[in-house]
């Protein structure tokens, strides 16, 4: 745990923190700053932190926003009736304006009594100080509190520093920090990726160390996690990543013990997922869980067709072997499972130019994402070039025109 000492050292030197980084205030959310001024004007301190502030500094757009502040929760409920309090492990508000969701944290200190949950992370609803806040923080990239109404930056750890070097570097021992919680390897791999940081090489061998520390994490959370590295626009730089720290080898070995044609399937769909993001389009972690494991499917699927008459029983049966020997190794969550499933199965059908077959896989809600696996899979040559264009045609034309596609 960390010592009072670095808390009272921040205070001491406290005037060295104010750092004057230009921030394009224009990047924030005018709801963010609405709430930032109504705590302020109630007399309680409140700043931007995070991410957000991050990512502005390294010229990225921010996707959301945290708030920090001395106000308890019942008291930012109290300003703001489009919220609702959440949380048992440590209280927070959600604000809400419209589809916008805008979290809203406490000051958080060490809690005196130190206890662990199932979920193997430490219980920490204690409240604090903004110093005490700072030392609880992760990375030196993610201390940074931003005043808009001073339009000064509070820096406790030189982060600012760290940015410009691009490193990322933990906030106090690592050792020590990643114990508390090893969740914190995962996203220190994630950031690396996300932000191109390089990571410390005194925190790349804690994390070495940590990893199979995170057996002992519920499959749930863990699972979330792992997405995420693969979610965040970032997928091919992650991809990497996650094979030189053997995390592949442990969730999901087909990333990275799997045949030239495998990685390189693997690697157009996290091509492809990278560019929807940057388009600003949805992702189903499905779809990318999918991509992973397909070829491991499909060798099955081919094995089994020549024991069989019936295509759809190869493809089902490859399809359960798969899914079984995946959940022995890194359980998939079940609603992943039955999008996933459906996107596999739903890959013949394409092959059926029937008028009624046509219209109604068309109908399907799981189209869209069997579709472009469709095209993923015809760039691996495993789709006839005829049948992907006409589908091309297809999905491109209007009701008219695909009538007479149909026809033709």
């Amino acid at each position: 745990m960390m010592s009072k000492n670095i808390i009272k050292s921040i205070k001491d030197t406290y005037n060295q923190f104010f750092s004057k980084e230009p921030i394009n205030q224009e990047l924030i959310s005018k709801n963010v700053l609405a709430i930032i001024n109504t705590l302020q004007a109630n007399n309680f301190e409140a700043y931007i932190v995070g991410g957000a502030i991050r990512d502005i500094l390294i010229s990225l757009t921010p996707k959301d926003f945290d708030i920090a502040t001395n106000a308890k929760p019942e008291e930012i409920r109290h300003l703001f009736k489009n919220s609702r309090i959440i949380g048992r492990r440590f209280r927070l508000v959600h604000i809400f304006f419209g589809r916008e969701l805008i979290e809203v944290s406490t000051f958080r200190a060490k809690p005196e009594k130190v206890e662990r949950l199932k979920n193997g992370i430490l219980k920490d609803n204690e409240y604090g100080t903004k110093e005490e806040d700072a030392v609880r923080r992760d990375f030196t990239c993610n201390a940074l509190y931003f005043d808009p109404k001073r339009n000064k930056i509070f820096d406790f750890f030189n982060g600012i520093e760290d940015l410009k070097n691009r490193h990322l570097n933990m906030i106090g021992n690592a050792k020590i920090r990643l114990a508390e919680d090893p969740v914190r390897a995962i996203r220190a791999i994630r950031f690396s990726a996300k932000l191109g940081f390089e990571i410390d090489n005194k925190l790349k061998q804690q994390i070495i160390q940590v990893l199979p520390e995170l057996k002992k994490i519920p499959y749930s959370r863990l699972f979330d996690e792992i997405l995420k590295i693969f979610l965040t626009g970032y997928a091919e730089n992650s991809f990497k990543l996650v094979n030189d720290f053997n995390l592949a080898k442990i969730f999901f070995p087909s990333l990275q013990s799997g045949s030239k044609e495998t990685i390189s399937f693997i690697k157009r769909g996290l091509k492809k997922t990278d560019e929807r993001i940057f388009l600003g389009k949805p992702i189903n972690p499905g779809y990318l869980i999918a991509v992973f494991l397909w070829k491991d499917v499909k060798i099955l699927q081919d094995n089994l067709a020549k024991k069989t008459k019936y295509p759809l029983t190869a493809l089902n049966d490859a399809i359960e072997i798969t899914l079984n020997k995946q959940n022995k190794i890194f359980p998939i969550q079940k609603r992943f499972i039955t999008t996933m499933t459906e996107i596999w199965q739903l890959q013949p059908r394409f092959e059926n130019l029937n008028k009624k077959r046509v219209f109604r896989l068309f109908a399907h809600p799981r189209f869209r994402a069997a579709y472009d696996f469709m095209l993923l899979r015809g760039e691996e040559n495993e789709v006839n070039e005829q049948i992907i264009s006409w589908w091309i045609n297809f999905v491109e034309s209007t009701d008219e025109e695909r009538k007479a596609l149909i026809t033709n």
